[in-house]
């Protein structure tokens, strides 16, 4: 990096216990970003020496060590508190970069109609190769009901036909695996809200639309995604989100109907898993994780209910 020029993009990773994987992120943004790029890594108490090897190995990387686990959503905000760039991606720590596309996005913002108010994500593909899916329809019951008797496997209302898909298209929300903006449409929208941890990307998308703005998937660009990495370290904590997080997101938008309707429907997923898991675990004990995890979540569903934690974890 030359440091007598100005700063074009600023790349935020949070990371936790994913050492290779956020090595070869940054590894990615070094090899294929052509343009004076600073890159922020903000660690939530890895286990895995991660930040000892990073600045190691990178020492141009500016890294934020937290005492604890503060989450996604949190770890991302006090990374963009520092950023310099004109542009900001978020990058996943289990995602990369494979060419030099992400320049096509920078492009597009600079000609795209009102840019201060674009999100943008690249296509996202998987280990394989395969298309993975980044850019999904705001969320409903229904897409409750459906989860709850694993019937979005065959009927997802959310999903776009990306195989469809050869151009840019406005969409709902994009994935929060990798998201490109302007440092000034990140001002106005004041970063990720940290109470909806695994919302956190489908409220910002809500929030850029509602102030006017859109959100862009750009199959031009690819990069590829490792998904699931982090998740894997602590289900207690991505269950419970994952679920708890949709309450918050629908009353946060004051879409009551949604709020009260979901409830049941939600607390029905949670009990039925319990039982069902415990079944499984007979043949794979792995799964006695994910009944702890769900007994977790029924507790964590009824502090919420009765005395609004917002709190993560």
């Amino acid at each position: 990096m030359d440091n007598n020029s100005k700063i074009i993009l600023s790349v935020v990773i949070v990371s936790y216990n994913v050492q290779r994987f956020v090595l070869d992120a940054i590894t990615s943004v070094y090899k294929f970003c052509n343009m004076n790029v600073q890159i922020i890594v903000a660690d939530n108490n890895s286990t895995d020496d991660t930040i000892n090897i990073i600045k190691q190995k990178f020492p141009d990387v500016t890294v934020i060590s937290n005492k604890t686990n503060i989450g996604f959503s949190a770890a991302n905000n006090q990374c963009f508190d520092i950023c310099t760039g004109d542009y900001i991606l978020m990058l996943n720590p289990d995602a990369k970069l494979i060419d030099d596309s992400l320049q096509k996005m920078i492009t597009y913002l600079n000609t795209s109609i009102n840019s201060e108010l674009v999100l943008i994500a690249p296509k996202l593909i998987n280990t394989d190769n395969s298309i993975q899916t980044s850019c999904w329809k705001f969320p409903s019951p229904f897409q409750h009901v459906l989860e709850l008797f694993f019937l979005n496997t065959f009927v997802d209302v959310t999903k776009y036909n990306l195989n469809e898909l050869q151009n840019e298209k406005s969409v709902n929300f994009l994935s929060g695996a990798c998201i490109l903006m302007k440092k000034t449409t990140l001002q106005h929208l004041k970063g990720l809200d940290v109470n909806l941890f695994w919302m956190d990307d489908v409220d910002l998308g809500k929030r850029n639309i509602l102030n006017g703005g859109k959100n862009i998937y750009f199959p031009a660009s690819t990069v590829k995604h490792h998904i699931g990495q982090s998740s894997k370290k602590n289900q207690n904590v991505v269950i419970s989100n994952q679920i708890i997080s949709k309450l918050k997101y629908y009353k946060k938008h004051q879409q009551y109907l949604y709020f009260y309707t979901s409830i049941p429907i939600l607390f029905l997923q949670i009990i039925s898993r319990i039982p069902l898991f415990c079944i499984i675990a007979i043949i794979k004990p792995m799964y006695f994780k994910k009944v702890k995890a769900y007994f977790y979540t029924l507790g964590k569903f009824f502090n919420y209910l009765i005395f609004g934690n917002q709190t993560i974890g």
